[in-house]
């Protein structure tokens, strides 16, 4: 049975779900965020050959780091899975079944049953179907749920997670939307802790700067380009790890300035898709 454990991000890392990446775009994928707007019929789309390569380096580098890595099982009806943090999040020792905006994605999390079924019902909850919670727009950390009010997640998500989690303090985080010039699909595109005490974090996504990050955090800002290419959306093994895109070098060095060990992989195709690091994974057990 799998321990469920989670009270941070940046905790020492024991296991994690990643995206699976051998049936990538076997079906025509719905267009569903910005990002494959761009990308998606332009020369440079992501393809199957390079998305199984960059994420089975980053499978490797987990497990070379002593972290147990679990891939859900396939599913012929979806485009992609690998984006597993937006289908689930553990909270605590409870596993969230999230609730997807997009129906292309609602049936994702049945991937992950076989692994929910090694966990016991009594920790496994789903989100009411009409209450919409994504993965992306939940960071667990010290004593606190921040929850993005999203382009996905809304104000009754947040409300939901602070009434299953009462022991928590829920912090909803307002985020700029499309309409403000913004593109900030979930808020670990704009908020995410590194290390003891830091946070990358994209001011300008943000509608207002909570007092819980402006004061709890020693904050490395991002630029609007940094955001773009998803330099928040880091992944932490430790207190004192971190894997990040190579392309975000500026970003790199200011989490090494604060004493971090920055693992920089190659990782172009699966951000295309719109998420990094972070959104490929969903971390079942940290220390």
């Amino acid at each position: 049975m799998h321990t469920l454990c989670v009270t941070s991000e940046t905790g020492r890392l024991r296991s994690v779900i990643i995206g699976y990446p051998d049936n990538f775009h076997k079906i025509p994928p719905a267009i569903i965020n910005e990002t494959q707007k761009q990308y998606y019929f332009a020369p440079d789309r992501p393809t199957r050959e390079r998305v199984m390569a960059e994420l089975g380096d980053f499978k490797q580098t987990l497990a070379s780091h002593g972290v147990e890595v679990l891939q859900p099982e396939p599913l012929d009806s979806v485009p992609d899975q690998l984006m597993t943090r937006d289908i689930g999040v553990v909270i605590g020792d409870t596993f969230v079944v999230t609730q997807m905006a997009r129906e292309s994605r609602r049936d994702e999390w049945l991937g992950l049953l076989p692994i929910l079924d090694q966990m016991g019902t009594q920790r496994v909850i789903k989100v009411p179907d009409d209450i919409v919670v994504e993965g992306g727009d939940v960071i667990v950390d010290n004593g606190r749920i921040f929850v993005g009010l999203s382009q996905r997640t809304g104000p009754e998500g947040a409300a939901y997670l602070a009434s299953r989690f009462p022991h928590f303090e829920v912090v909803p985080v307002p985020l700029k939307q499309l309409a403000d010039g913004e593109n900030v699909l979930h808020l670990d595109c704009s908020f995410v802790p590194v290390g003891q005490r830091s946070a990358l974090v994209y001011p300008d996504g943000l509608t207002q700067m909570p007092a819980a990050i402006a004061e709890q955090y020693d904050l490395i800002e991002v630029t609007k380009a940094e955001q773009q290419i998803l330099a928040t959306n880091v992944l932490s093994l430790s207190p004192r790890q971190v894997i990040a895109r190579t392309r975000a070098s500026r970003v790199n060095a200011e989490m090494r300035r604060r004493g971090l060990e920055v693992i920089e992989l190659p990782f172009d195709d699966p951000p295309k898709t719109g998420g990094s690091f972070r959104c490929c994974s969903l971390p079942l057990h940290r220390d």
